[in-house]
């Protein structure tokens, strides 16, 4: 798959970009979504626990 030391550092860096944007996007949408929750169920005197999960699915096109 790599053949030198630059290319295998360049893939080793993309994947812990992903993983780390990946789970930024986790974290947003769960505050997101757990704010609009409370605000939706505030007026009943509700309280709900809120998780949402970002899923993330990419195509790789070889040219």
């Amino acid at each position: 798959m790599t053949k030198t030391t630059p290319q295998a550092a360049a893939v080793v860096l993309s994947v812990l970009m992903t993983l780390a944007i990946v789970a930024g996007m986790n974290g947003i949408a769960t505050r997101q979504y757990a704010a609009a929750d409370a605000l939706a169920m505030a007026p009943y005197g509700q309280t709900h626990v809120a998780v949402q999960h970002v899923t993330v699915i990419g195509h790789r096109a070889n040219a």
